[in-house]
């Protein structure tokens, strides 16, 4: 029996999968190849470049892999639900960068298990990338003060994430955050396209 490989990202995968496909986004592979080895393979994805990618990957590590083809995946049955994100931005305070983090991964750890909540990820911005954003001249290791944060949480709809914030234990996390923060932070909703 082969084991489906969806090597796209977990959102992606939870939006929109082959039933009973297994989900390794191309990244995360080296982390499987214990796993990976001694099993028939097959590899997909939404184009075919990063099952392409992750063929590759493995046949270095002496690993069979095959791809399904983009015309073989409609033979396949799919399954996938609705995914939202909702996207914070965050400035705090400089000298207490530490004790904020603490915060909000306690924040983290009590919303597992809510209704809805499917996940999330907390991003410190460390510096500006010249390269990405265009600038011109020299702009490596530029502090960013106050020090922003970019925090994403996933959701099964917008009424589970409106419902969340109403628990009195969430407030009270998210309350507690505001002490932190140097600018008022805001949130917007994002539709995950990949």
């Amino acid at each position: 029996m082969n084991l489906i490989v969806d090597v796209r990202s977990r959102e992606e995968y939870y939006k929109n999968h082959i039933k009973g496909s297994l989900n390794i986004p191309v990244s995360d592979l080296e982390y499987y190849i214990d796993f990976l080895k001694d099993k028939e393979i097959l590899l997909y994805c939404d184009t075919g470049r990063r099952a392409k990618i992750a063929m590759e990957h493995l046949a270095k590590k002496a690993i069979k892999a095959a791809i399904i083809t983009q015309e073989a995946l409609d033979e396949y049955k799919k399954e996938g639900k609705p995914i939202l994100c909702a996207i914070n931005y965050l400035s705090v305070k400089p000298s207490i960068e530490q004790e904020f983090e603490e915060k909000t991964k306690e924040l983290c750890r009590i919303t597992y298990g809510k209704k809805g909540f499917l996940g999330s990820k907390v991003f410190r911005v460390s510096t500006i990338s010249y390269g990405g954003s265009g600038l011109q001249g020299q702009y490596e290791n530029i502090d960013v003060k106050p020090t922003k944060y970019v925090m994403l949480t996933f959701w099964a709809s917008k009424k589970a994430h409106e419902e969340f914030h109403k628990e009195p234990d969430i407030l009270k996390g998210f309350m507690g955050l505001m002490k932190y923060l140097s600018i008022m932070p805001y949130e917007e909703y994002g539709e995950i396209i990949r």
